[in-house]
């Protein structure tokens, strides 16, 4: 196989799979924007397994670049207008795990204050058995939350 019919595989190899990677990336946004994590998770092995195929593309292609030079110049437009409407679709996929981030950590934070200020507020019995108005969140156990869900 020579140099150019070599390169010119790669690069068709790497549009298809970069076509198919934006398409999950655009499908992960639509499901954060309405809340279907159920669905996000069921991208994520098509997405780990396309990336892990656009990386091997990347690097056969940097393997050697001078073969790139000889590919025809259709083919390296079409390369760049895809890469374009990669780096839209990355950026727009970053702006939405962190958008449902922040929502995530601001729900969290105000579950524990809720938590915190309710438990500031009630009282308990003394150690001869009467109601103690003096006992706080200062002397009630501590409150542990864990959350183990990732975007």
């Amino acid at each position: 196989m020579s140099t150019t019919t070599k390169a010119t595989s790669n690069i068709e190899a790497l549009i298809r799979v970069t076509g198919r990677l934006i398409g999950v990336l655009n499908h992960e946004v639509e499901m954060l924007r309405v809340m279907r994590i159920s669905e996000i998770e069921k991208l994520q092995d098509e997405k780990s397994t396309l990336t892990l195929a656009y990386e091997n593309c990347v690097r056969a292609l940097q393997a050697d670049p001078t073969a790139l030079a000889a590919v025809e110049p259709a083919l390296r437009q079409e390369l760049d207008a895809l890469a374009h409407r990669f780096d839209d679709a990355l950026s727009d996929n970053a702006r939405a795990l962190n958008a449902v981030r922040e929502s995530h950590d601001r729900l969290l934070a105000a579950i524990v204050e809720a938590v915190a200020s309710r438990r500031a507020s009630q009282k308990g019995y003394g150690a001869n058995g009467s109601f103690d108005r003096r006992r706080n969140s200062r002397t009630a156990p501590a409150l542990s939350l864990t959350f183990d869900q990732r975007l």
